[in-house]
């Protein structure tokens, strides 16, 4: 996780954006996974095959995040969510 968080170089609210971009793929994924057709079975079977590196990017940035940066990343989340409804 050392990897992640370099506190002399990155903001609080880099990893949360960074956090988000990687909840939208992970969203943008699970998308073409429930609209598999015969024409965007090459795009379904990509999202499928990088969805868990996705999942497991953003399980192990939340994990690096404090708590301030939780709170942070939960709003922008709930606002992704409200927006896309």
């Amino acid at each position: 996780m050392s990897s992640i968080r370099n506190t002399a170089t990155t903001q609080p609210c880099a990893l949360v954006a960074q956090a988000l971009a990687i909840y939208r793929s992970i969203a943008a994924c699970q998308a073409h996974i429930a609209n598999n057709s015969s024409s965007s079975s090459a795009n379904a079977l990509t999202a499928a095959l990088m969805l868990p590196c996705y999942q497991s990017s953003f399980r192990e940035l939340a994990l690096a995040l404090t708590l301030e940066e939780e709170r942070e990343l939960r709003y922008a989340l709930d606002e992704f969510r409200n927006s896309a409804a």
